[in-house]
């Protein structure tokens, strides 16, 4: 195991880390050896994190408005000041995960304009910069690993998603282009998509929250018939970061129960 202190320590990026993936995710990462750069975690979790022994940089906090939702990491400016921070604070950078997106749900002749706009920025343009910041680092030293979260409905389209899912099969089309453009430069660059997981916005978006009924007929769409956890999660994608497992690159992974391929 690496030693987080040592100058050649791996260093993970996680964007949005304060949510989502983002804390589990961490955990294993740090107790793996890496140093982290964390883009919008809480204090407090920072704080758990330097008390374990990690060494962590944050890059603005959740809420302080620094590159807050869509719209900084929507942008090159957002996710090249991200990496720029992550350069200056630790000199290298071996992995990256890139929570992307926003979930829109509705009917096609239903959308606006003001919808359209979002998810191309969330779903494609925050995808598009990401790569296009993170990749540069690791070309240089010829090593790292990216994993770029999208959505499994890009594998599986249905009726009233067609934004959510049409723009996301575009971002996973894109990361395994990426992918096997620089399958010989020693990155590995590949995508997750999930659905059916146990997290606020999803139980939000599906109206599961607070309607117990309600999730039990969204559980019961799952082959698995339950839905996926943030800790399962962590795991399958640490493996895809921290150096382990480096024998696929420009794959699309559906994380979803069995739900799509």
């Amino acid at each position: 195991m690496p030693d987080s202190t040592m100058p050649d320590s791996p260093v993970a990026l996680i964007t949005f880390a304060g949510d989502y993936v983002g804390p589990p995710l961490a955990r294993l990462l740090a107790r793996s050896g890496h140093r982290l750069v964390l883009h919008q975690p809480s204090s407090e979790f920072v704080e758990e994190l330097r008390d374990g022994g990690a060494e962590v940089a944050a890059v603005g906090t959740a809420g302080d408005g620094f590159m807050a939702g869509t719209g900084g990491l929507g942008t090159a400016a957002g996710n090249e000041q991200l990496v720029h921070e992550a350069m200056r604070a630790f000199g290298r950078l071996d992995a990256a995960c890139l929570v992307t997106g926003k979930i829109v749900l509705g009917r096609f002749l239903e959308a606006t304009q003001d919808e359209w706009d979002t998810v191309k920025s969330a779903n494609l343009d925050m995808v598009f910069h990401g790569l296009r910041a993170v990749l540069p680092p690791m070309l240089a030293q010829q090593r790292g690993q990216i994993v770029v979260f999208t959505s499994a409905t890009g594998a599986r389209p249905e009726p009233g998603v067609s934004l959510y899912s049409s723009t996301r099969a575009g971002a996973n089309a894109l990361v395994r282009s990426v992918g096997l453009e620089h399958a010989a430069d020693g990155v590995t660059v590949n995508a997750i998509g999930t659905n059916y997981m146990d997290f606020p916005g999803f139980l939000r978006a599906t109206g599961a929250a607070a309607n117990p009924e309600r999730r039990a007929r969204i559980e019961a769409q799952v082959p698995m018939r339950r839905l996926g956890s943030l800790a399962e999660l962590a795991e399958f994608t640490a493996v895809l970061l921290d150096g382990r497992s480096r024998f696929q690159t420009g794959q699309f992974f559906s994380f979803s129960g069995g739900w799509s391929t």
